[in-house]
C-alpha cells in the first residue's frame, strides 16, 4: 500500500504552518521520546484529528520533506549491540540529508541513563570524514576517531512534522520507508505503516496526540530506525531477539511484502 500523497497534502493545507524559526520551546534537543506504529490506512483520520492541536511545518512552500540517512557504526556494530542489549549511555552516529533543500548535517544521538535523547548536529557536506571539523564533533562526543566508523546501512522515508509551541512538544510522522544496504545492492521497502514519534520536554499523557491514542488501542512501543534496518539488511549475521515483538508487528502492518524475509 502507498501513502496516497495528494490527501495528504491536501489535509496539510488546513494547518497554520510554522517555520524553523518558530520554535522555541518545541525545539527539544534534550527530550523524551515516545514511538507509536500505526497502520498507514489510519493516517488521513490522525491528521483531521491533530490539526486543531499542531502546526505544521512548511520549507519553501512544502508541508512534508524528503530525508535521506547515512549510519555509521564500528566493525563490530557496537552501537547497534549496545542498543539490543538494552544499554543506556548509547550513541548513534548518522550524515542527515534534507533532500528538498540539499542540506546535510552529521548527527549523533546519545541516549542518557535517565532515558532522555539528546541530539547534537553539525553541518557538513559530502567529504564528510576528510573535514577536520568532522573529526573534531565526533571525537568529542564520542571519544574515538571518525576513521574508526564506516557506513553500516542507509536509507530513507518522507516526514511531516508537527508542534505545539505552547505545551511545548513536537510530533514527527515517517511513512514510505525503505532499507538500503551499505553497498547499495539490496534495498527493502516498508510502506504498509508509519511512525508517530512523540518528542516532549518531560514524559506527559496529557499530550494531545497521547489522548487520541487510547481511541484506536493503539500504545506506545519500542523502536529504533537503525536497529530495525539493520535487523532487515543482516539478520543472519546478528542476534536480534530483543527486536523480534517490533518485527512480528511490522510484518503484520507491511501489505507490500507479505513473504518476506522478516516474516515471523
Amino acid at each position: 500500500m502507498k501513502t496516497d500523497n495528494h490527501t495528504i497534502e491536501q489535509l496539510l493545507t488546513t494547518y497554520e504552518g510554522h517555520s524553523l524559526t518558530d520554535l522555541h520551546h518545541a525545539n527539544l534537543q534534550d527530550r523524551v521520546d515516545s514511538k507509536f506504529i500505526l497502520p498507514l490506512d489510519v493516517l488521513p483520520d490522525l491528521l483531521k484529528a491533530a490539526r486543531s492541536h499542531y502546526s505544521v511545518l512548511q520549507i519553501n512552500g512544502k508541508r512534508t520533506a524528503n530525508y535521506f540517512n547515512q549510519y555509521f557504526d564500528t566493525q563490530e556494530m557496537n552501537f547497534y549491540k549496545d542498543h539490543h542489549n538494552g544499554k543506556l549511555n548509547r550513541f548513534k552516529v548518522r550524515k542527515r540529508t534534507y533532500l528538498d533543500t540539499d542540506t546535510q548535517f552529521l548527527e549523533v544521538k546519545f541516549k542518557n541513563n535517565h532515558k532522555r535523547t539528546i541530539k547534537s548536529r553539525v553541518r557538513c557536506d559530502e567529504s564528510i570524514q576528510c573535514d577536520d571539523d568532522n573529526q573534531s564533533f565526533i571525537r568529542k562526543h564520542l571519544g574515538v576517531n571518525f576513521d574508526d566508523l564506516s557506513v553500516s546501512q542507509q536509507g530513507g522515508y518522507e516526514r511531516i512534522a508537527l508542534a505545539n509551541e505552547a505545551i511545548p512538544e513536537r510530533l514527527t510522522i515517517d511513512y514510505n520507508l525503505w532499507y538500503q544496504s551499505s553497498n547499495g545492492v539490496e534495498r527493502i521497502e516498508l510502506d504498509g505503516f508509519f511512525i508517530v514519534e512523540l518528542k516532549q520536554k518531560k514524559y506527559s499523557k496529557n499530550s494531545p496526540f497521547y489522548q487520541m491514542m487510547p481511541t484506536h488501542n493503539f500504545s506506545p512501543i519500542s523502536f529504533s530506525k537503525y536497529c530495525i534496518g539493520c535487523v532487515l539488511l543482516y539478520q543472519q549475521g546478528i542476534k536480534y531477539n530483543r527486536f523480534k515483538p517490533t518485527l512480528m508487528k511490522l510484518s503484520s502492518l507491511n501489505q507490500q511484502h507479505p513473504t518476506a524475509p522478516w516474516s515471523y
